[in-house]
């Protein structure tokens, strides 16, 4: 059985009984979302929902896991293990999915953060660069920071002003950042062909 036939026999049985998808999902204390999921196909309900959607739509957990009315005698009990270990499988999948769902979440958001700070370096290291190289051909080393020229009656001065960690400003921390953009852009394309494999 998958996803589709058991959804369809859920919002048979609950049209059955007259129910809307919000009185069934007050029943079990969700939402009617979760509801319209289940009965549409895209989501399967939790394992310790089985038992109370059985009872609220007036089927033994079987014919629910089944997705159909079963005959007055009773399932086999090797077939009826097999029905709940489906439906076991089923709900630990979808916790699966939506923990990998919420971790492709955290690793597109670290990335971003991480472009977020290679975007000023970006856009500045070209500059700093050309400083430095101005700098050097004048004769003065200027290892970071801000510095400016101003016109004297003896020719130019140089005011030069200096981080105390150029160096980490300049290429560690941008350094780091591409690391973890690299790191974060491989773990999500991994967890989200991942989460399609589970589906």
């Amino acid at each position: 059985m998958d996803n589709l036939q058991f959804g369809a026999f859920v919002a048979q049985l609950r049209k059955e009984r007259n129910m809307t998808q919000k009185e069934l999902a007050d029943t079990l204390k969700v939402t009617d979302k979760a509801v319209s999921k289940w009965e549409t196909g895209k989501g399967f309900p939790d394992v310790k929902l089985l038992e109370p959607l059985a009872r609220a739509l007036g089927v033994s957990l079987v014919e629910l896991m089944e997705g159909r009315h079963l005959e007055a005698e009773a399932l086999p009990m090797k077939e009826a293990e097999q029905v709940v270990s489906r439906a076991m499988d089923r709900s630990q999948r979808a916790t699966a999915r939506r923990y990998l769902k919420l971790l492709s979440a955290l690793l597109i958001g670290i990335g971003v953060l991480c472009l977020l700070r290679l975007i000023p370096t970006l856009f500045l290291l070209p500059v700093l660069l050309r400083n430095q190289l101005w700098a050097a051909g004048s004769s003065l080393i200027v290892m970071g920071g801000d510095y400016g020229v101003i016109g004297g009656a003896d020719g130019p001065t140089a005011i030069l002003t200096s981080s105390p960690f150029p160096w980490w400003d300049l290429w560690v921390a941008p350094a780091v950042a591409a690391v973890g953009l690299i790191l974060c852009i491989v773990l999500a394309v991994k967890v989200i062909r991942l989460t399609r494999k589970m589906k």
